[in-house]
C-alpha cells in the first residue's frame, strides 16, 4: 500500500514562528492562537496531541516538556471546552517544533448500511482500467472499468454532507457490475476521512441518496459504528439466493433439474478471473429452489449457494472448471444470460 504523505495524512496546518523556549507563556499562547484556527468549524468532543520536540539539549528539552506539554492541553480544554482522550480522540494535533508547524488530523467516521443496486452499469466500487491503467482506451470510460459505481454516488452525497475529504466503501463481498443487488441490500461500510461535520441526521442522509439516485442505487439502516465493524462486515460469511436467466444451446428436458437438494460443487478459478486470483479448487455448494421456463431455450432459475459461489461459472460449467453444472446436469451448453442477487441470508 502507497504510504500517506504529511499532507494526505493530515486535515489541514498552520505555522507558527515562536523562537524562544525561555518564554513558555508567550509559545503556549501562540500555540493556543493557532490551534483554534485549525479547530474553527470542526466538530469534535475530544482531542489528542503530540509533540515533535526540537534538538535541545536533554536539560532543555526536559524543562521545556514540563513547562509547555501539560499547560497546553489544560488550557485548550479550558479555552475551548474540549477534553482530552488519547484512546477515543475526535480530533489529534500534532506540534512539530523542527518544522515549526501545527498540524490537523480529525477522526474517521464510520457509516454501517445496505445498499440495492438497480442498474447493470454501475460497479460497486471504482476501479481504473486494467488495460490502459486509467489512462483511457477504447476498452474503458475516462479511464475506468465503469462510468458510475456505488462508492461514487454515495460519495457525491457523504462528502459534502460531511465537509470531508475522501470516502473508502467496504463491501461485504461484491456482485459483478452487470448483476443487480435487490432485496434488503448488500452490508456496507463507508469509512468518511477527515470529516469537519460529526453530527449526522441518517434518516435524512439516506432520504437524500434514495432520491438523487433512484433508479440506480439505494441504501437502508444507516447507521454509526466503531473502526472495529469494518472487519466483520468484510469477513462475514453470508449464503446468497439469486434469480438468473439461462440461455440453452438446444431445447432442454428442465425436469432433469432436482430442486431443493444440496448440490455439492467443485469450482476451479473461473478463466475470466484467473489472471488476478489464484488458481485454486473451491468446494462450494448449491441448491436449485426454483425453475420457471421462459421458452424452450430459455428458463428462469431460483437458487441458493454457499458463500463465494461463481454462479455463471455453475450455469456454464466453464471447460469443466466447475462440475457439476447446470450445462452438464441438462447435456447441453447453457450460459448464465442475466444474473440478479435477491438476497444476501
Amino acid at each position: 500500500m502507497r504510504r500517506q504523505n504529511r499532507k494526505e495524512e493530515y486535515h489541514s496546518l498552520v505555522e507558527f514562528e515562536f523562537n524562544d523556549f525561555l518564554d513558555p507563556k508567550a509559545l503556549i499562547s501562540e500555540l493556543i492562537a493557532k490551534i483554534g484556527d485549525l479547530a474553527k468549524n470542526k466538530e469534535f468532543d475530544t482531542f489528542a496531541i503530540g509533540f515533535s520536540w526540537p534538538k535541545i539539549s536533554e536539560e532543555e528539552l526536559l524543562e521545556l516538556k514540563k513547562s509547555v506539554q501539560y499547560k497546553l492541553i489544560a488550557e485548550i480544554e479550558s479555552k475551548y471546552d474540549k477534553k482530552v482522550d488519547f484512546e477515543a480522540y475526535g480530533a489529534y494535533f500534532l506540534v512539530d517544533f523542527n518544522k515549526k508547524e501545527v498540524l490537523l488530523r480529525l477522526k474517521s467516521l464510520f457509516v454501517k448500511g445496505n445498499y440495492c443496486k438497480f442498474s447493470r452499469k454501475i460497479a460497486q466500487t471504482t476501479h481504473f482500467c486494467r488495460r490502459c491503467r486509467g489512462k483511457g482506451c477504447n476498452g474503458c470510460t475516462n479511464g475506468l472499468e465503469s462510468e458510475e459505481s456505488v462508492e461514487q454516488l454515495l460519495a457525491l452525497v457523504f462528502l459534502p454532507e460531511l465537509a470531508a475529504m475522501q470516502l473508502k466503501f467496504h463491501g461485504a463481498g461484491r456482485e459483478d457490475v452487470d448483476v443487480l443487488m435487490l432485496g434488503k441490500g448488500r452490508p456496507f461500510i463507508v469509512e468518511i476521512l477527515q470529516p469537519e461535520i460529526r453530527s449526522l441526521d441518517l434518516e435524512k442522509l439516506c432520504e437524500k441518496v434514495n432520491k438523487k439516485f433512484e433508479g440506480k442505487i439505494s441504501i437502508n439502516s444507516l447507521e454509526i459504528v466503531p473502526k472495529s465493524e469494518v472487519a466483520i462486515v468484510k469477513n462475514n460469511v453470508h449464503e446468497k439466493i439469486y434469480l438468473a436467466i439461462v440461455s440453452c444451446e438446444s431445447m432442454i428436458e428442465i425436469k432433469k433439474l432436482v430442486l431443493n437438494k444440496k448440490i455439492n460443487v467443485s469450482q476451479r478459478t473461473p478463466e475470466r478471473v484467473e489472471k488476478r486470483r489464484a488458481d485454486l479448487v473451491r468446494e462450494k455448494w448449491v441448491t436449485l429452489l426454483k425453475t420457471n421456463p421462459i421458452n424452450e431455450k430459455e428458463f428462469e432459475l431460483e437458487l441458493k449457494t454457499a458463500h463465494g459461489t461463481y454462479v455463471k461459472e455453475f450455469i456454464s460449467g466453464d471447460n469443466e472448471r466447475s462440475t457439476p453444472s447446470i450445462s452438464s446436469m441438462l447435456e447441453v451448453k447453457c450460459v448464465c444470460k442475466q444474473l440478479d442477487v435477491l438476497e444476501i441470508c
